[in-house]
């Protein structure tokens, strides 16, 4: 069962950030201390940017035309280069490249610790509709609800959050061409895999 607290959309949820100087590195008390903000955000309440897995810049367009060392268009058969099992901390690590030593992509395990032991709660923070993780220590973060990217569109924007985990999925029906990614809504959390060509938003976590 979930343990999502489902909060009236007026709440304004605290958040654990000491001063305005975003980013922080946020003590969950779970073993793993997640930023404050998105990549690309310069605030917690801001969407910030869409990535493909392995990409450590935006574009226009995300599908696996636009992605590297893409095949043909048949979807069983793409060959994507090869970035290796864990992009966390490399050349590939969105979160390393741009904000540097220090910062890294969180894992598919780190991921989990910060579904399964914090407390959720669906909620507004400063007009923006996303989740409120709660650690065990009260020290808090917002993700927002900032939607995926595919093709030029983006999808589920204050509905539904999508982040990119470092790890590569090999759950995937398509020749493993996947990654994990925590999703969420309003009433549903988990760690799932999705097309790496497809935008996601990035929430690092401190070295």
């Amino acid at each position: 069962m979930l343990a999502l607290y489902l909060s009236a959309t007026s709440v304004m949820c605290a958040q654990s950030c000491p001063d305005s100087n975003h980013p922080h590195a946020i003590d969950l008390g779970i073993g793993v201390k997640f930023a404050c903000c998105n990549m690309g955000a310069s605030s917690p309440e801001q969407y910030g940017g869409h990535y493909s897995w392995g990409e450590t810049k935006e574009k226009i367009t995300y599908d696996e035309n636009h992605y590297p060392g893409h095949g043909n268009q048949h979807f069983k058969n793409r060959t994507y280069i090869d970035f290796g099992p864990d992009i966390t901390g490399g050349q590939y690590d969105v979160a390393h490249v741009n904000w540097g030593e220090g910062w890294q992509m969180p894992t598919k395990e780190q991921m989990e610790l910060l579904k399964d032991r914090c407390k959720k709660e669906w909620v507004t923070y400063k007009r923006v509709e996303g989740m409120r993780f709660i650690g065990p220590n009260g020290n808090s973060i917002f993700l927002p609800a900032s939607g995926t990217r595919w093709y030029d569109e983006t999808t589920y924007v204050g509905y539904g959050g999508g982040y990119w985990t470092s790890t590569a999925s090999t759950e995937s029906s398509n020749d493993t061409k996947d990654a994990y990614f925590l999703f969420f809504d309003s009433g549903r959390i988990g760690i799932s895999n999705r097309d790496r060509a497809s935008g996601s938003s990035v929430r690092a976590i401190a070295e």
